[in-house]
């Protein structure tokens, strides 16, 4: 009997022992972890803060470049515009050493429906300006200039993962343009992948409901390594229409949605954010709920996501709430309605306190990565 009930016990400790074991965090993720250097405020003290956490709370940097293209330097192979430099400088330099950089770059305009315009600040004549701007997207020149500006960046960074194409389905394309831009995508994929062989390459798709952007994203499918996502949900998706950006009600499926259609294709989430603070732009016609809960809850919905499909990458934007960059803007005169769609997705509030997406963060950050 004393026999029995000994092995009845270490029966249902084993038991007991198995089901503990199966409640625990998974304490390995596939994928990279990383943010911008995008700072808090246009300060050297705000853009140190954002590289400290880079390089204590990241796996990788990722330099998103999106203020136009320098047009005639680099077709003609002249020196590059020294506020261009010092920008590439100050993000190698205060990039730890080692640290894996992702490589992400817009082949379009803020409006992700035109091509660039000139680098900003750049003293070029309206004449060289106007005839960079007035090219065909899939013009041999506009080509040649995007692949060897490409390769500039490459070579100065050396990154793991480029984005090519930052947000390349906006679902308000015109046909006609839209069909231009996928020719322009598919020499430029081609140039990129045989210069570099060993870099992946991608497209980032924005997420939404919409038929249209979901067509133009299974157009350029065959123009990408990876599944590349781009998501700020609360801005558009549809439970959210009446304010409410809680997480839980989102549509079923929603990343699925693209990710589905090239399942082979590993996933890539490029860039996100959550809001944890109201978000009212009365020129866009936002009014939108957001607190540090629902942001959380969209963190760690979205790095399960990635985890369950095995992802490669994930980026949250900007790692603390920019209200003084905004105000800095404001005073400069620079602002626009649509810096303030992001300005409350800091993983820290304004002053520098841990939201509790924070501390989600750290939790997954120091898991073991197994490809």
């Amino acid at each position: 009997m004393v026999r029995i009930i000994y092995t009845c016990c270490a029966f249902f400790l084993f038991m007991a022992g198995c089901k503990k074991h199966d409640t625990l965090p998974v304490a390995t993720r596939t994928f990279y972890m990383g943010v911008t250097p995008w700072p808090a405020d246009f300060t050297v003290a705000e853009v140190d803060t954002a590289y400290r956490f880079i390089n204590e709370h990241c796996d990788i940097v990722s330099h998103h470049f999106d203020d136009g293209i320098p047009y005639e330097e680099v077709f003609y192979h002249r020196p590059m515009p020294a506020n261009f430099i010092q920008d590439v400088n100050t993000r190698k330099t205060k990039t730890a050493a080692g640290k894996k950089v992702f490589l992400s770059v817009s082949a379009l305009s803020v409006t992700r429906l035109t091509k660039p315009e000139y680098y900003q600040n750049v003293p070029v004549s309206d004449s060289i300006r106007n005839y960079w701007r007035q090219l065909s997207f899939d013009d041999n020149k506009m080509i040649t200039v995007y692949v060897d500006y490409i390769s500039w960046l490459i070579d100065q960074f050396q990154p793991v993962y480029v984005n090519y194409g930052v947000e390349s389905n906006v679902s308000t394309w015109n046909e006609t343009a839209f069909l231009k831009y996928k020719n322009f995508l598919s020499q430029v994929y081609q140039q990129l992948k045989t210069k570099y062989t060993a870099i992946p390459f991608f497209i980032s798709f924005i997420v939404d409901e919409t038929n249209e952007g979901y067509n133009n994203a299974a157009q350029l499918i065959a123009y990408t390594d990876f599944m590349g996502l781009s998501a700020y949900p609360y801005v558009t998706v549809s439970s959210s229409a009446n304010g409410n950006t809680d997480p839980k009600l989102f549509p079923a499926g929603y990343f699925e949605k693209f990710t589905n259609l090239a399942a082979a294709k590993p996933v890539a989430f490029a860039e996100t954010g959550y809001i944890a603070e109201d978000l009212v732009i009365p020129s866009f016609s936002l009014n939108k709920q957001g607190n540090a809960g629902w942001q959380k809850d969209y963190l760690e919905m979205a790095l399960k996501f990635c985890n369950d499909k095995k992802a490669k990458l994930f980026v949250w934007f900007c790692s603390k709430d920019y209200d003084a960059g905004s105000n800095t803007l404001r005073n400069l005169n620079l602002y626009q309605d649509i810096f303030g769609l992001w300005e409350d997705t800091g993983l820290k509030d304004e002053n520098g306190n841990a939201r509790a997406a924070y501390t989600s963060w750290q939790e997954w950050i120091d898991k073991t990565i197994i490809p």
